[in-house]
């Protein structure tokens, strides 16, 4: 349970909050972390505290790295429905996986860190677009340089790729990857709930929005854990079975779970059956799918709606009164999205002229079929609106 801070605690807390750099911020951290009481009621918290000082001093390393870099950017911005970002060691195929599914053309080699800078392309699949970035190589013994640039790519992601090379011993190389990354606060395990809160000005208050179960709790006192870390004006979503200690963990930076791909590269090179199924035994559980490339390489529709279907995303495509054919480009919605969040996508005014709607889909007993406002949508429908 939550612990009660003395006064001077949570007024750093505050100055950390407002702090603007992140030395800054590493500052006043420290200094919270001092006043915090020390005893069994609040190790979660230091531990919580600790981390995030762990990630500041990454970030002024990984600062510090990109400025010698000559500007070498950190972050990707996204783009298409998903972002999978390709990480690995040094040699491990990401490059070509990279060029095999994007139009991006990565310099190919057999020298070693050939790639230090994040190069990116776009996987065009039916009706959407996945982004695929190739991070820089990962040094596990290493605590700064690319391997910081690469982290935050991965943490930044909506999907990794984990690269290994089939005939340097995968399954081990594949498990260092994964406690390193570990290491670092990217968690392979799905988690029951997650708690975001989004602080803004433009909140007028602590507004709850509860998508999930509170267990063990009341939002009464998730309202008095918020308020006490000065957390007044913000918006807080709740997805799946959350507990107070969610809150607390979402206040001082919430483990960044990464829904992840295990690419068994030069599988043409070796008969990797076997090692297939080595890492479905041993590491099924923190992934999503284990892919040898390039001999069981899925297709890029197959990949895409993978990927999507992970996110929990689907693709809608709408038609016009005065055209024959649906949209080429689908519109991206999340899973149990109905027809008036379409309408509300495409524009605010189709939603409050909303009429009715008429959808395409081969699960219907025909098509288009008339439907209703809250008619939930699934992937692939083409969908018609009719507004007044």
């Amino acid at each position: 349970m939550p612990t009660n801070l003395p006064p001077e605690a949570l007024a750093k807390w505050e100055e950390y909050s407002k702090a603007k750099t992140p030395e800054e911020k590493l500052q006043k951290l420290k200094e919270f972390y001092s006043l915090i009481p020390k005893h069994k009621g609040t190790e979660k918290m230091e531990k919580f505290v600790k981390r995030r000082i762990s990630e500041l001093k990454e970030e002024i390393e990984r600062r510090k790295f990109v400025k010698k870099a000559k500007g070498i950017p950190m972050m990707v911005e996204k783009r298409g429905a998903a972002q999978l970002v390709l990480i690995g060691l040094t040699n491990s195929g990401r490059s070509t996986l990279l060029s095999t599914l994007t139009n991006a053309k990565p310099e190919i080699s057999a020298n070693p860190f050939t790639t230090m800078r994040p190069v990116e392309g776009m996987m065009e699949f039916r009706g959407a677009q996945v982004q695929i970035v190739e991070a820089p190589p990962l040094i596990l013994e290493s605590q700064g340089g690319p391997t910081n640039l690469s982290v935050a790519l991965a943490k930044n992601s909506d999907v990794l790729g984990i690269t290994v090379s089939s005939i340097e011993d995968p399954v081990e190389t594949l498990g260092e990857i994964l406690e390193f990354l570990e290491s670092r606060d990217i968690s392979f395990e799905k988690p029951l709930g997650r708690v975001r809160i989004k602080r803004s000005r433009a909140a007028p208050a602590l507004i709850i929005i509860n998508k999930g179960r509170l267990v063990g709790c009341s939002e009464r006192e998730v309202r008095e854990l918020l308020l006490q870390f000065g957390i007044d004006k913000a918006w807080v979503e709740i997805e799946g079975s959350v507990t107070l200690d969610d809150f607390e963990e979402a206040v001082f930076g919430e483990k960044s779970y990464k829904p992840a791909l295990a690419f068994l590269t030069k599988s043409d090179l070796i008969d990797c059956e076997e090692l297939i199924e080595e890492v479905r035994r041993k590491y099924g559980s923190k992934l999503v799918d284990v892919i040898a490339s390039p001999t069981k390489l899925p297709t890029k529709d197959e990949l895409g709606e993978m990927i999507l279907k992970e996110l929990g995303l689907i693709r809608v495509f709408t038609k016009s009164r005065s055209e024959k054919l649906p949209s080429e480009r689908a519109v991206i919605l999340p899973r149990n999205s109905c027809v008036l969040d379409l309408a509300e996508f495409i524009h605010e005014s189709f939603k409050e002229r909303f009429r009715y709607a008429k959808v395409w889909a081969e699960r219907l007993p025909y098509s288009p079929m008339r439907v209703g406002p809250d008619f939930l949508l699934e992937d692939g429908d083409v969908v018609e609106i009719v507004v007044s």
